[in-house]
């Protein structure tokens, strides 16, 4: 039972580091949408692969930071069946 707790608090790390680094990535993509948006519409260029790469890092932030935000019970439920369930049950939703 230690080593499943020490496996799980090595994964718990792991999450915390992911979700601050993709903090950060979302910065990051916020930055390049502006340099986009200020590219277009004031110098009248377009970039494909600059737009195409807001696309990926969106779906990186979703997807890596999605066990950051279980680690700190930040996930929408529809608590019609959340609130009121067992933890056994809780357990297993969030599971």
């Amino acid at each position: 039972m230690r080593s499943v707790q020490i496996f799980a608090r090595a994964i718990d790390r792991l999450n915390e580091t992911v979700g601050v680094t993709v903090a950060w990535l979302a910065l990051l993509m916020v930055l390049l949408e502006f340099a986009v948006v200020m590219m277009r519409y004031v110098f009248g260029l377009g970039s494909v692969k600059m737009q195409e790469s807001i696309v990926y890092m969106h779906a990186i932030v979703f997807m890596a930071a999605a066990g950051y935000t279980l680690l700190h019970n930040g996930h929408v439920r529809c608590d019609v069946f959340y609130a009121a369930a067992a933890p056994r049950r809780k357990a297993l939703i969030d599971l």
